[in-house]
């Protein structure tokens, strides 16, 4: 009989739990020191509560079943819309600003992997109830976050989910093209992206917009080009927005984590203004992703402006070293197996102790690194 885990999900043994228990403690500290206070939702939600924040697309990857009342439910795919939840029942007579932290299990159902898995451990912040002007705290937050990890190459690219959604807005873009559209901008397919544009009968100068769209990433160079493929007063506004946030993360010491991604589109429904992800070397996949939800709250009931970005911890693990540590070994004789543990009791108040039955006549001290 072959024993075996269920697609998508694995164990972690020796060096992978170390690393991963290290990594969360550092990642968390950064938390609390920024002043995040640390919140614990039920695995288990109504799938109905996704479906308030999620498109259908979204909900079918989420694992479902039902409860003795026939009532549908679902592991949570991901800890932003529970905590929309908890802001809105729990803290709905407290006065915001809310900081709140995490660092939980979530599930979605991936049909292939490329490095991806169906549960991943999540660990991330929630800033409600402040509007765009936290948006540099948070980002703040995500650099010093990903400092944390004691990697040598990173970077935090930065965008703005409304710089794709205004420029379609302004173009009278069919809302059965945005998303066909946005595709092929994320995925940077540039012949496929010019053909649908020539489809559409747009003006040259939206159609210059959204063919540059997919490379105009950079650093501050980025800025000039942004401005003059702009074909709308709002769409520099949001040029001169992420250029003001380029400016003080310059005066902050930032700069050489950092650029600029204009053609950054959301996956996500709820993301409204503000897009980041972290990358970091040796990993193909981004390892951290928020941005600005001012909407999502409003579905709960809290009419609230929020911004926040979550770690995957799990795809961190092969790129980092386990942390390394001494334990002691007691050897004992069968015949001092109480005065082992005696000895043992007062041992452990300083070090980690693991007793070892011995064939030796006296009782032995080892200390081992792990």
């Amino acid at each position: 009989m072959q024993i075996h885990t269920p697609l998508g999900m694995r164990d972690l043994i020796k060096d992978e739990v170390q690393k991963k228990e290290a990594l969360k403690e550092r990642v968390e500290n950064v938390f609390c020191a920024y002043g995040y206070q640390e919140v614990i939702a039920p695995t288990i939600e109504f799938l109905d509560t996704y479906q308030k924040a999620f498109s259908n697309l979204q909900v079918e990857q989420m694992y479902k079943f039902f409860d003795a009342q026939s009532q549908i439910l679902a592991l949570r795919m991901d800890m932003t819309v529970p905590i929309a939840r908890i802001c809105a029942s729990k803290y709905k007579d407290a006065l915001p600003p809310y900081r709140f932290r995490y660092c939980s299990n979530v599930f979605k159902v991936r049909e292939s992997f490329a490095g991806r898995r169906s549960e991943v451990t999540d660990c991330g912040v929630e800033l409600i109830g402040l509007d765009e002007q936290s948006d540099l705290e948070v980002i703040a937050c995500a650099l010093d976050t990903m400092a944390a990890f004691e990697m040598d190459h990173y970077t935090l690219e930065i965008g703005n989910s409304s710089f794709f959604k205004v420029a379609c807005q302004c173009a009278k873009i069919p809302e059965d093209k945005r998303e066909e559209l946005a595709q092929k901008i994320d995925q940077k397919s540039l012949v496929d992206l010019k053909a649908l544009l020539d489809s559409m009968d747009l003006d040259p100068e939206i159609c210059l917009f959204f063919e540059k769209l997919p490379l105009l990433n950079g650093e501050a160079e980025v800025f000039e080009e942004a401005w003059r493929i702009s074909f709308d007063p709002k769409l520099q506004k949001i040029v001169r927005e992420l250029r003001k946030l380029y400016d003080n993360l310059q005066t902050l010491g930032y700069m050489d984590h950092i650029s600029f991604d204009f053609g950054k589109v959301p996956h996500l429904d709820y993301y409204t203004g503000i897009l980041f992800e972290g990358f970091v070397q040796g990993v193909g996949v981004s390892v951290l992703s928020g941005g600005r939800y001012d909407s999502l709250l409003k579905k709960f009931g809290r009419d609230l402006p929020a911004c926040g970005f979550s770690v995957k911890l799990d795809y961190l693990l092969e790129s980092l070293k386990a942390p390394s540590k001494k334990v002691l070994r007691l050897y004992y004789p069968p015949n001092k197996q109480l005065e082992a543990y005696q000895k043992a009791q007062i041992l452990r108040q300083d070090h980690e102790v693991s007793l070892i039955p011995s064939e030796s006549k006296e009782i032995r001290i080892e200390e081992v690194s792990l």
